[in-house]
């Protein structure tokens, strides 16, 4: 009989052996602890000593495709154990072959690990021209396609950063990548949105990038997706477009691949009643939308080019509930920084608001939604408190607009009483509106009268908007005899119980 091993990397060695007769279980347990011996700052030394006495081989052959927590805790182990490798120790000749064994593998954790010891090419862009003239670039290329997303993501993510590289950028217009990327696009619609996502950002690093990707052909693949007939196609062709919009070399790309006028075209099609076109409609608002919430971006000029507030105009005006319901949230994105505040006040407010009258039910709670984006605007300036003044007034609700909010925060549906709060909160936060709220005694009994509000949401929202009021400037003149009222609601917390006496009753 053989002695026991005296430490855990013995046992590592002992349990990994082709014919040891341990079960999975015990391996398992012997790996994970040797595991948690092994600290984040492991040596290079300790790496090698390591493997002296348990080759990186031992640990491979160790993969069970019968028991996955096995497989995942010998990748755990080999990831921590070649921490310290840099690329070239990964490729030297001892270890490439495992290196290639796992992207090919079948097992997702297995490549997994293969392409995190590969991303250690972006050390130096010696590694890069390493790697992208090696056998591995045609694999990390080919896990594109692999079944797995995450792994699939994790292969995109590598050839976007080598492509930030000189000869990774070379590589990535080089004819073997163009060529296998094309095949790529011919597998399945998943495989080839992954592709097209992976061109848009490649394309959006530098005019170069553009240029190059234009010059390969793979950009004019994507933009035939997106001028497609098959409305789907054109669902998630702009759907890939709304996470490099926002960016300038995104919106440059956009003009250049001359994108926004085919996409803002698709609102002229009249036929909502279409369930496809409802669909890609609903698409197009939210990705104009996404455009005009961010404040960097110079949407006037984008609107005024291709006519935006004009087809979100008419988009306001459709019976399509989706559609419209779509439209009403974009324009509170649009109008939630005080640039898009003036670009909507100068065309569909009027059309906006006159739908707004005999809204209900869940479009109402969207219109209130975005009435509170827009009247929460705040930048110190008259125009924006004249403009946020102006569009609070156009709530118009009876038998004044504060009442009719605290009657639409009463209703029973969650989604009208938490925008109505939100819009009082808005209102709350401009000098008008603290002037308004002191001079309506039946509001401020509402907002300090704590047995009006049941549930905690409302309690929160009561307590957020007496918070913003103390805090406005000259709140004491303004609020005048509720001004210590508020102080002794916001001293006493959100959730503070009046406690009533009970009365004795003395049995006969």
């Amino acid at each position: 009989m053989s002695p026991a091993p005296t430490n855990s990397l013995e046992q590592v060695s002992k349990v990994l052996q082709p014919n040891a007769a341990v079960s999975t279980t015990e391996k398992v347990a012997v790996l994970q602890a040797f595991s948690a011996t092994l600290t984040e700052n492991l040596t290079f030394e300790k790496s090698a000593e390591i493997l002296q006495v348990a080759p990186l081989g031992l640990f491979y052959y160790g993969f069970s495709v019968e028991d996955d927590q096995l497989t995942a805790v010998l990748c755990d182990l080999i990831s921590k154990i070649l921490q310290p490798f840099n690329y070239e120790q990964i490729v030297s000749a001892e270890n490439k072959e495992y290196l290639l064994q796992g992207l090919t593998h079948f097992t997702p954790d297995i490549r997994y690990l293969s392409l995190q010891q590969v991303f250690k090419c972006l050390a130096a862009d010696a590694f890069v021209a390493n790697m992208v003239e090696s056998e591995i670039f045609p694999l990390v290329l080919a896990t594109i396609a692999f079944q797995d997303a995450r792994t699939a993501s994790k292969a995109c993510e590598l050839l976007y950063r080598t492509s930030a590289t000189p000869s990774g950028q070379a590589a990535f217009f080089g004819p073997t990548c163009t060529a296998m990327l094309k095949q790529l696009l011919q597998i399945n619609g998943v495989i080839s949105f992954r592709v097209y996502d992976l061109i848009i950002k490649v394309a959006t690093y530098s005019d170069s990038t553009f240029d190059a990707c234009e010059s390969s052909g793979l950009l004019s693949v994507f933009v035939k997706e997106l001028q497609s007939d098959d409305l789907l196609v054109k669902i998630n062709a702009i759907e890939l477009l709304n996470e490099i919009a926002t960016t300038s070399a995104g919106l440059s790309f956009l003009e250049k691949a001359n994108l926004l006028d085919n996409i803002t075209t698709i609102l002229d099609n009249p036929d909502d009643s279409d369930v496809v076109v409802q669909l890609v409609k609903c698409a197009v608002i939210k990705f104009l939308g996404n455009l005009g919430e961010k404040e960097q971006i110079a949407f006037e000029p984008m609107s005024t080019k291709y006519h935006i507030m004009e087809k979100i105009e008419k988009c306001l005006e459709t019976s399509n509930i989706e559609i419209l319901i779509v439209a009403i949230s974009t324009v509170g994105l649009i109008g939630s920084h005080p640039s898009g505040l003036k670009l909507l006040s100068d065309s569909l407010l009027t059309t906006f608001f006159s739908r707004y009258e005999t809204a209900v039910g869940q479009v109402k709670a969207v219109y209130l939604q975005s009435i509170s984006k827009m009247i929460s605007v705040r930048d110190g300036t008259e125009q924006v408190e004249r403009t946020t003044m102006d569009i609070y007034n156009r709530i118009q609700g009876r038998p004044s607009i504060l009442l009719s909010l605290i009657k639409e925060a009463k209703q029973p549906e969650d989604n009208i009483r938490v925008a109505s709060f939100a819009v009082m909160q808005a209102v709350a936060y401009h000098a008008w509106g603290v002037q308004l709220m002191a001079q309506s005694n039946e509001f401020m009994n509402y907002i300090l009268n704590r047995s009006t509000e049941h549930t905690e949401q409302g309690q929160n929202w009561k307590y957020a908007i007496i918070q913003t009021l103390i805090s406005a400037p000259d709140a004491a003149r303004v609020l005048n005899e509720y001004y210590a009222q508020l102080q002794v609601y916001v001293r006493q917390g959100a959730h503070f119980k009046i406690l009533e006496p009970a009365a004795a009753v003395e049995s006969s």
